[in-house]
């Protein structure tokens, strides 16, 4: 699978969250630290965007899971 043109790995955190609206490119919207981060995260987004669009995670390499 290629990664989208949206990832961009960040140092300190897990997970990087994209959303794909009604548009063909996923789009940056935050990064998580751990799971629980992450799926607060999911849902907060959710009632934002009125449970709208996809979202995605990518779960980032080792490397970048260190202290921000």
């Amino acid at each position: 699978m290629t990664m989208p043109k949206a990832y961009n790995p960040q140092q300190g955190y897990k997970f990087q969250i994209l959303y794909r609206g009604y548009g063909v490119e996923w789009e940056h919207l935050d990064y998580a630290a751990s799971r629980e981060e992450r799926d607060y995260l999911l849902k907060e987004y959710q009632i934002a965007f009125h449970g709208r669009g996809q979202y995605k995670f990518i779960y980032l390499p080792a490397r970048y899971h260190g202290v921000k």
